[in-house]
């Protein structure tokens, strides 16, 4: 049996919540009304029985995943994801431009650092270090401008890639073996 990539990914997180719901109780409470040896016997029965799902489950998963990894790599979908995690951390850089406001005009620069120079020596702000310095971004609005439109511009190109990235999610298969099939059919995942 063929499944997409896309139904393998679904399938993957089913079999993995399916493998956390199995209960493995290896302790149990016995009353005096109950005959200990059946019982321990029948939670120890259970306790195997449910490992041995728990075993298959992860057998199955692992054996997509490994199936998966193949086709995303034969597929380009390993390549198209590596750009699009580069694009992601491009625009985080980027914004960290775009968050500033540009750079102070020249003239007010000089006014303000000409007014500190001229204060007398033994003002208040002075006194406090507050007001010797000017601050001011080293950005110019155009800089800012272009940063903006190269967010945009990556953006857009994350959503091609993504694009691209789902419908070989939907184009691409993998084949399960019958063992694989046999498990999820009993689990009632596939």
């Amino acid at each position: 049996m063929n499944i997409t990539l896309r139904k393998a990914n679904a399938i993957q997180n089913a079999i993995t919540e399916a493998i956390k719901n199995i209960k493995m109780e290896s302790r149990i409470e016995i009353n005096e009304f109950q005959d200990a040896e059946k019982f321990i016997s029948e939670a120890n029965a259970l306790l195997f029985a449910n490992d041995n799902r728990r075993q298959k489950l992860l057998l199955s998963l692992y054996n997509i995943r490994g199936l998966v990894g193949a086709a995303n790599a034969q597929s380009g979908i390993d390549l198209s994801l590596t750009k699009a995690a580069f694009i992601d951390k491009r625009i985080s850089q980027l914004q960290e431009f775009a968050s500033n406001d540009p750079r102070i005009d020249g003239l007010v620069i000089s006014g303000k650092l000409e007014k500190i120079r001229n204060r007398k020596e033994e003002s208040r702000a002075s006194l406090y270090g507050r007001d010797d310095t000017v601050t001011t971004s080293v950005l110019y609005q155009e800089q800012l401008d272009g940063v903006k439109v190269e967010i945009l511009n990556l953006k857009k190109q994350k959503q091609k890639l993504n694009d691209e990235i789902l419908e070989l999610n939907i184009k691409t298969e993998i084949p399960l073996t019958d063992e694989v099939v046999a498990t999820l059919q009993a689990e009632g995942l596939l």
